[in-house]
C-alpha cells in the first residue's frame, strides 16, 4: 500500500508542472462552458438598441425628411375638392346673372328680323296715336318692344293681346288675363291694346303728361318712370336705349 503511495507521490513530483497545466486548461474549457450555456438561457440582449446619446445627428432625426417638407409645400389634395371663398359666397358676376335681366336686355335676345317686322306693322299705328293724343310715337313703340317683346310675349299673344302689361285698375270693365297670379287687362286685338295704352297714360294720375310736347320724348320717358308706370327699374333709361337703338325718333317726323 505504502509502495502505491510513494510511486503516485514520486509521480506527482516529478510531473507536476504538467498535471498543473493540464488542469489548468481544464478549468479553462469548463469555464468557456458554463459562460457559454449561462449565455443560452438568459434574455438576449443584444437585439435592444442601445441608448442613444443626446447628439447632433439624434436630434435631426427627429426631424420630417426632406420629402416630407416637399410634400408639405405643395398643394394638398384637400385644398382641390373643398369651393373656392367666391364660389362659396358667390361675389363674382354668377350672381347677377342669376338676377331677372331687364327687359331692354331681354328684348336683345328677340331675333332682330322679328323686331323690326314688329316695328313696320306697328310703326303707323304709334304714329296714329301721337296725333290723336300727343304722345311721341318712339315713347309708344318704344314702350311696346319693352313690355311684349316684340310681341312675344304670353301677354302679348292672341291670349290677351296685351302689349303694354297694363294692369286691371279699380275701374276697368273689361276682360281680363291672369299671368302669373296677377290681373291684366285683356284686348280684342293689338290695336285695341295700343289705343288703350294711349288712354292710361293721358288720363288720371297721368294726365299731366299730356303737358308735354309730342317732341320731347326724353321728358315723356322721364315721367312714365317718375309716375310709376312700369315695375321696370330705370324705365327712362330703358326707354330711351330702345329709342336710340332702332332710331324710332325719327318716327311722327315724317
Amino acid at each position: 500500500m505504502s509502495t502505491s503511495t510513494d510511486k503516485v507521490k514520486g509521480y506527482l513530483q516529478r510531473n507536476w508542472f504538467k498535471i498543473g497545466i493540464a488542469l489548468i486548461l481544464v478549468f479553462v474549457a469548463l469555464k468557456k462552458d458554463l459562460s457559454f450555456r449561462i449565455n443560452l438561457n438568459s434574455p438576449v440582449r443584444l437585439e435592444q438598441a442601445p441608448p442613444q446619446r443626446p447628439s447632433t445627428p439624434a436630434r435631426q432625426q427627429e426631424k420630417a425628411p426632406p420629402q416630407e417638407r416637399y410634400t408639405e409645400n405643395r398643394q394638398q389634395p384637400v385644398a382641390t375638392t373643398e369651393s373656392p371663398a367666391t364660389e362659396r359666397f358667390d361675389f363674382s358676376g354668377a350672381a347677377e346673372s342669376r338676377r331677372e335681366a331687364l327687359a331692354v336686355d331681354r328684348l336683345a335676345q328677340v331675333d332682330e328680323a322679328r323686331i323690326r317686322a314688329y316695328i313696320e306693322r306697328f310703326g303707323r299705328v304709334a304714329v296714329s296715336e301721337q296725333e290723336k293724343f300727343g304722345i311721341p310715337a318712339s315713347i309708344v313703340i318704344a314702350n311696346a318692344l319693352l313690355h311684349s317683346l316684340a310681341g312675344t310675349t304670353e301677354l302679348a299673344g292672341a291670349g290677351a293681346n296685351n302689349h303694354f302689361a297694363i294692369p286691371c285698375t279699380h275701374d276697368w270693365q273689361g276682360p281680363q288675363h291672369t299671368y302669373s297670379g296677377q290681373c291684366y287687362r285683356k284686348y280684342e286685338n293689338a290695336w285695341t291694346s295700343f289705343r288703350d295704352h294711349s288712354f292710361y297714360i293721358t288720363t288720371g294720375s297721368y294726365a299731366h303728361l299730356r303737358q308735354l310736347s309730342a317732341t320731347d320724348y326724353n321728358g315723356w320717358a322721364e315721367a312714365l318712370e317718375k309716375a310709376g308706370f312700369s315695375r321696370e327699374k330705370g324705365l327712362a333709361r330703358q326707354l330711351l336705349k330702345v329709342i336710340e337703338r332702332y332710331g324710332l325718333e325719327e318716327l311722327g317726323r315724317q
